[in-house]
């Protein structure tokens, strides 16, 4: 088993001093959120490149996600992707070497076929792991709260995608998967999932986003599931908050697990 661990940086949070806390509190890497604070044109790329050397820590990125890959309409899915691509680039720029992004859609779940919307995600997420890949670099599909794809559809994401996914601890447990059949997961498809989100919550109706251990959440399960599957992965913590010391909790906890 080999697991690195990082924490998500957003929310304008400046990136020396959070790559300083990361190296300084033994995280592999951060996750730089794309959808603003490090959207591609804010930012100079061979600077976040630079100061991330400069530290010795590793960069993955989540890509923008308010936009609409899954999208019925020909020419927004097609802007969807084409902006995502602009943001791999950016990323791979970064020298990042994985990035998120949300197999989502737009379109009114009482209107539109939920399997011809997911017919329009997957030749989304077949056309970004491709153009990840052309570039050495990682896509990695994200599970969410909405009818349209969860935690639930990882199987049909494999059967349909070569893809790689990231299991986001909280969207799946809010969407009615619970730590064992997240743990079943992994033990069946931990080759496919190559990333996880870690995020607590008190509430089964609500990720909070918690450091994990002060929430209900079972991380007991999900880490003798990651040690019986022999997995090997990324997983951040997606905690928020303004205070890195909470962040540093949630290492500290999980670190006990493994």
């Amino acid at each position: 088993m080999s697991v690195r661990q990082g924490f998500t940086v957003e929310n304008g949070a400046d990136l020396d001093a959070s790559l300083s806390f990361a190296a300084d509190h033994g995280f592999d890497f951060v996750e730089l959120n794309m959808d603003w604070t490090f959207e591609r044109q804010r930012v100079d790329s061979e600077a976040v490149r630079e100061t991330a050397v400069e530290y010795g820590v590793d960069l993955l990125v989540h890509l923008p996600y308010r936009l609409d890959p899954g999208s019925p309409h020909e020419h927004v899915r097609e802007g969807a992707c084409r902006e995502l691509e602009a943001a791999i680039d950016a990323a791979v720029a970064f020298g990042a070497e994985k990035g998120v992004i949300h197999a989502t859609s737009h379109a009114h779940p009482e209107k539109w076929n939920h399997e011809k919307i997911r017919e329009y995600l997957y030749d989304s997420v077949r056309r970004l792991a491709d153009y990840g890949r052309e570039r050495d670099f990682e896509v990695s599909v994200e599970n969410l709260k909405t009818l349209f794809f969860d935690a639930g559809d990882f199987p049909d994401l494999f059967a349909e995608t070569d893809s790689v996914a990231c299991l986001d601890t909280g969207h799946a447990y809010v969407t009615g998967q619970d730590a064992a059949a997240q743990a079943d997961l992994l033990r069946t498809h931990g080759d496919r999932i190559s990333h996880v989100h870690l995020n607590e919550t008190r509430r089964g109706d609500e990720d909070e986003h918690l450091p994990v251990g002060i929430g209900e959440f079972d991380f007991e399960t999900l880490a003798e599931a990651m040690d019986e599957a022999d997995w090997s992965g990324t997983c951040t913590h997606e905690v928020y908050t303004y205070d890195r010391e909470y962040v540093a909790h949630g290492k500290a906890a999980f670190d006990r697990l493994l």
